[in-house]
């Protein structure tokens, strides 16, 4: 099908611009809402699913091609229940908060404004001091039409001068290909999707943090440190 090739190719970068013309055409997507109507219910998911995210690629990576971003109402569908964190994430989200100088400085489960899910934000000041949220407004800055959506609650300006928002995720086996540590095409574009929002993204690979180096806490305390203000022991 179009759409999943469309996809495959969004992940390794490559943008096809007659094909992506001729799957975000009116006719093309009238005929696909029909054939969603015969397939099952996991599949007709799955389509609509690789539809939005090439779509969102498409709007992130190719503006220059002008194709609208078309499924705010899908995504607030599909992401009712984002979920509950695993036991890694919980372990992380409590040292960032220890780290970042309490609960009010880290945000979990971010919803951006394309419909990614951010496990952790947290925002620096050009001083690398974190920012509490909710003592000013900040938000990504202007999109077109499109506004932040998501359980942080965040409204109004943009970041203030020199400060930076930072994306961390916990990548899981899932994330990499099997048996090697190399990163699969759909995390890769995630973090190019991140910091094309202006994040700059901090990912946590599962083999390091469950790594005999990070055992204790102290030693995962000082893993964070290092990655988000580029020091180890305060």
């Amino acid at each position: 099908m179009l759409v999943f090739l469309g996809f495959s190719l969004a992940t390794l970068e490559c943008f096809p611009e007659d094909l992506l013309k001729e799957i975000f055409n009116i006719k093309f997507l009238a005929r696909l809402d029909s054939q969603l109507e015969i397939l099952s219910s996991s599949l007709s998911m799955r389509v609509q699913l690789r539809l939005m995210e090439l779509n969102r690629a498409v709007c992130l990576e190719c503006p220059e091609f002008q194709i609208p971003w078309f499924h705010n109402r899908f995504c607030q569908q599909y992401n009712k229940d984002i979920g509950s964190m695993n036991g890694a994430q919980q372990q992380i989200y409590k040292m960032l908060a220890e780290i970042l100088g309490g609960i009010n400085c880290i945000k979990a489960s971010v919803l951006t404004p394309y419909c990614h899910t951010v496990d952790f934000e947290c925002i620096l000041d050009k001083r690398k001091k974190p920012l509490p949220y909710g003592s000013y407004n900040i938000t990504l800055g202007k999109l077109p039409e499109i506004h932040w959506e998501s359980n942080t609650q965040i409204v109004g300006s943009r970041l203030p001068p020199g400060a930076e928002r930072i994306a961390l995720e916990f990548l899981d086996s899932k994330a990499f290909c099997r048996n090697i540590p190399h990163l699969k095409g759909k995390s890769a574009m995630k973090k190019r999707h991140l910091e094309i929002l202006g994040y700059r993204v901090i990912q946590i690979p599962h083999f390091e943090w469950n790594s005999m180096v990070l055992s204790k806490k102290d030693a995962r305390m000082d893993y964070l440190r290092e990655r988000i203000f580029g020091e180890g022991k305060s």
